[in-house]
């Protein structure tokens, strides 16, 4: 692919104009040159390189950069590589069934996937028959066609379901299946993929409710539900509240500063157990302000703790 870039003077602008004219530079192209063309010091051109670059099979040869063949076949600029990096890196903690699969894909898409890129997402690990479940399940949500299959709950409870799938879904490490139950009255259920055994795609088909994708869309953890959602406000600490500005939280907006450095948030949530567990997490740094009915709720699974009476709770 020919990628063509402004010199804007931005970082990222200049790091792709750099490896988009080595890629069309054999003979390659001084220091001086870049630093010419783009209007900037030397230094920086330098910088550009040894730290920038230099990973991504760019190459000093006598006065003059170049492009090293292999990265210069697929096609990539930088920040293309860098993100298919990031992808095999994740891969690798599916298992090695998943891994060998996405990492010869990969292969195709990008020649040198050598990088110096460490991606840590705890995730179970899924074998040749967990991905023979996914296409059997993938084609069963396409046609809209009703499945049958054996489910061990986390109880060990073994039980048959008839259900109308909806979506694959990937929460905290784990996959599940998103569906409607047809034995309970269409129920909206998850279940985890790795506990479904002896899957059999139906003759019988069923309409996909034209509202439900949208729904779906939000459905960020396992605790997501199809009620309407409600809002719970959040006293943050100073000390946490950079943690919610670098990675806001889904349905997350932040109302208010106040001068110490602690921040008011809004989160949009459809279940107590997608708020609960982050508010316990960052305890005593993070208090909830409203509603009242779920503070209650905290209080209660704080003194259950506090006096050990889980197993008469």
């Amino acid at each position: 692919m020919e990628l063509h870039f402004e010199k804007t003077g931005s970082k990222y602008d200049r790091l792709s104009y750099i490896y988009d004219r080595l890629s069309r530079s054999p003979d390659g192209v001084t220091i001086k040159e870049f630093a010419d063309e783009l209007k900037v010091s030397t230094k920086t051109v330098q910088r550009d390189l040894h730290e920038a670059l230099s990973g991504s099979g760019v190459y000093c040869d006598g006065r003059r950069w170049k492009l090293s063949r292999n990265s210069a076949e697929d096609g990539l600029v930088a920040e293309e590589r860098i993100v298919l990096g990031v992808l095999d890196s994740l891969a690798k903690h599916a298992g090695p069934a998943f891994y060998n699969k996405a990492h010869q894909l990969l292969e195709q898409v990008s020649c040198q996937l050598e990088h110096p890129l460490f991606a840590n997402m705890e995730s179970e690990t899924l074998t040749e028959v967990h991905l023979n479940t996914f296409a059997l399940l993938e084609s069963a949500i396409k046609a809209r066609h009703l499945i049958r299959a054996q489910y061990t709950s986390v109880s060990k409870k073994k039980r048959s379901i008839k259900v109308k799938p909806l979506r694959l879904a990937f929460f905290d490490g784990y996959w599940y299946l998103l569906a409607f139950d047809a034995e309970d009255n269409d129920m909206f259920k998850k279940f985890h993929l790795k506990s479904l055994l002896d899957l059999n795609v139906l003759d019988e088909s069923f309409i996909y409710p034209k509202n439900i994708a949208a729904s779906l869309e939000k459905a960020y953890s396992v605790w997501f539900s199809l009620d309407t959602s409600f809002e719970v406000r959040l006293w943050v600490d100073k000390m946490v509240a950079p943690y919610f500005e670098r990675k806001p939280y889904h349905g997350q907006s932040i109302e208010g500063r106040d001068a110490d450095g602690s921040i008011d948030v809004i989160l949009k949530v459809t279940h107590e157990m997608e708020i609960l567990p982050i508010v316990l997490w960052y305890l005593p740094h993070v208090r909830i302000v409203e509603p009242q009915w779920l503070k209650d709720k905290l209080m209660e699974r704080i003194e259950i703790y506090r006096n050990g009476s889980l197993k008469g709770a």
